[in-house]
């Protein structure tokens, strides 16, 4: 009966380190150098890296960094780390040293050689030097990282699951929204659709037509709420209505952004309608 006790204690215990790796999995994701969670605890071990590493080791610090940034404003505090850094890794994808021209690698060589002695001298505060050196470092041609990200501008529209990112385009002054979703249920981050994609659901243009044939979709953020908790036909759902303009407007929903349902309508003035149900 000991034993038994023992070795449950034994089992549970490796189940609570089994979540616990999974949660640093999931954070963190993969690659040699993914298990730092701190830029500056990477920052520490710089001596250490191989030549064949740097691309993985300098790119980690950038996410690293570029995360803590965003963590730094009070209204993101509440934010999960992982889903700045899950963001700040998808808009700004590694950029290989074997795609660089001769004088990419130049510009990478001497950014490093500055990142450096930054290292070297334990500099780690963040100043506008080491970001330039960084940004050298993992997108020299410019040609890849011309985002920046509007920290003001970030919106937890369903907490702790759905994230709208405001961001502009240092190339061409255009401004963009993204929007990040933290899927509970396959413990996955992604960038998602919140308009429709056309070609993906006829079927809901086809209704949104028949109802509101001039409707346009307005570019603000829109809001979202999760559906009924009380009833398991509609708890996993995501509505979403547009911002409001003045004009018709629609309520439509989802469970994974992808596929899109029109829940109710409204015309200009008028109160709103729900949406009969698909004949079978």
């Amino acid at each position: 009966m000991e034993n038994e006790k023992i070795n449950y204690k034994k089992m549970r215990r490796n189940i609570t380190i089994l979540f616990a790796l999974l949660s640093i999995s999931f954070a963190f994701g993969q690659g040699k150098y993914g298990k730092y969670i701190s830029s500056k605890k990477l920052a520490l071990i710089y001596k250490t890296v191989k030549d064949g590493d740097k691309d993985d080791y300098y790119q980690q610090f950038y996410w690293l960094v570029k995360a803590e940034q965003l963590k730094t404003y009070p209204h993101l505090k509440d934010i999960k780390p992982v889903v700045l850094y899950e963001f700040v890794k998808k808009v700004n994808p590694q950029n290989p040293s074997k795609t660089l021209d001769k004088r990419g690698k130049e510009l990478r060589e001497t950014a490093e050689l500055s990142l450096n002695q930054y290292f070297k001298n334990k500099k780690f505060e963040n100043n506008s030097v080491l970001m330039y050196n960084l940004e050298t470092y993992v997108d020299p041609s410019k040609g890849q990282y011309y985002t920046k990200v509007d920290p003001e501008k970030i919106k937890e529209l369903v907490p702790k699951e759905l994230f709208a990112f405001n961001s502009q385009n240092r190339n061409t002054g255009e401004d963009k929204t993204y929007y990040l979703w933290v899927n509970k249920e396959k413990d996955d981050l992604n960038i998602v659709d919140i308009i429709p994609e056309e070609k993906e659901n006829k079927a809901f243009y086809a209704r949104l037509k028949q109802y509101l044939p001039s409707y346009k979709f307005s570019k603000y953020v829109p809001s979202v709420k999760k559906g009924n908790k009380t009833d398991k036909t509609d708890i996993d759902y995501y509505y979403i209505m547009p911002f409001e303009q003045n004009t018709d407007n629609i309520e439509y929903k989802t469970k994974d952004f992808k596929t899109f349902e029109l829940s109710q309508y409204r015309k200009a003035g008028d109160e709103w309608k729900g949406v009969e149900k698909t004949k079978k």
